[in-house]
């Protein structure tokens, strides 16, 4: 008998806080390998997109003789955001426990540590900031195409992004944490993480989002998804700045400055990188002289100029 697939997708533990992401699916995902042409990625894009969930589920997470039982949402999704201040966790194994009819599992999962007080971080999208995508294209026509048709091994990076992010990172003394922040959907997960690790980014956290109706609806920028977790992110990560970057595309400028003004001492630099939005990026080329604490690129070749 099968068992069920628990997926994790972000585990990390910082000084404060303990935070844990993931699934629970009855089948596991298929493994995209790099021979797979246009067809074959096609048929394992339609898979993703209609992965088997399983809804409020009671599951057991067990880190350093701590438990959390709780339960998976309407999608199958679950989560532990928790100030871990007044416990004593040392271990970075989670294990976890569900059981769904016949079915069961219990898997151990490494926790990524964070807890080393580090100055600078990294917070990114990943949709024309690092994977070259088309989302200004029209009705994003680009996005679907390239996400259908292709594996992420064919995939293009954004020029010399991978190279930027690690320079980024090497400035500082220890490992700053190298969030990926984007509004693809969590069925992506492995897609977005298997081009990461082939181009060669920085090993990081990936926190993507769900699908759904609620996605029509309009929203002020602070009640969006990627404001909402990088304000998480700026809490349990309480004594480290960041660079925060993205593109020119869509909203990502609309949010950082907001953010920025809401935060203004831990948010280092803004790096927005050209997406043909023409209009936009004429407007940033006024606004940049007067805060240069913003930077406009086309690629991120001249990051090593500075």
């Amino acid at each position: 008998m099968k068992k069920l697939h628990i997926q994790v997708y972000t585990s990390f533990i910082t000084r404060t806080h303990l935070y844990v992401k993931g699934r629970i699916l009855k089948d596991s995902p298929l493994l995209i390998r790099p021979t797979h042409g246009i067809f074959s990625s096609l048929i394992y894009t339609i898979i993703r997109a209609f992965s088997r969930e399983i809804k409020y589920l009671p599951i057991r997470c067990v880190i350093s003789d701590v438990s959390y039982d709780i339960e998976t949402d309407k999608e199958g999704y679950f989560e532990i955001f928790e100030n871990i201040e007044q416990k004593d966790i040392k271990g970075n194994v989670i294990e976890i426990s569900a059981q769904y009819k016949k079915r069961s599992n219990k898997i151990s999962s490494t926790i990524n540590d964070l807890t080393c007080e580090v100055p600078v971080g990294i917070i990114s999208d990943i949709d024309d900031t690092v994977m070259v995508t088309g989302v200004k294209s029209f009705f994003k026509i680009k996005v679907v195409l390239n996400t259908l048709f292709l594996n992420p091994f064919r995939r293009k990076p954004i020029e010399a992004a991978a190279d930027a992010f690690h320079l980024i990172s090497n400035q500082v003394e220890g490992i700053g944490p190298v969030i990926y922040l984007s509004n693809s959907p969590w069925n992506l997960f492995i897609y977005l993480k298997t081009f990461l690790e082939f181009n060669g980014f920085p090993e990081g956290t990936i926190i993507l989002r769900d699908m759904g109706w609620q996605l029509l609806k309009s929203k002020e920028i602070a009640q969006r998804n990627k404001f909402i977790e990088t304000e998480k992110i700026l809490k349990v990560f309480s004594d480290t700045n960041f660079i925060l970057v993205g593109d020119t595309g869509e909203l990502d400028f609309d949010i950082y400055r907001q953010l920025e003004e809401k935060y203004p001492e831990r948010i280092n630099q803004i790096i927005l990188n050209k997406a043909g939005n023409r209009k936009k990026e004429k407007m940033l080329e006024e606004f940049t002289k007067n805060n240069p604490k913003y930077k406009v690129l086309t690629g991120f070749s001249k990051v090593f100029d500075d």
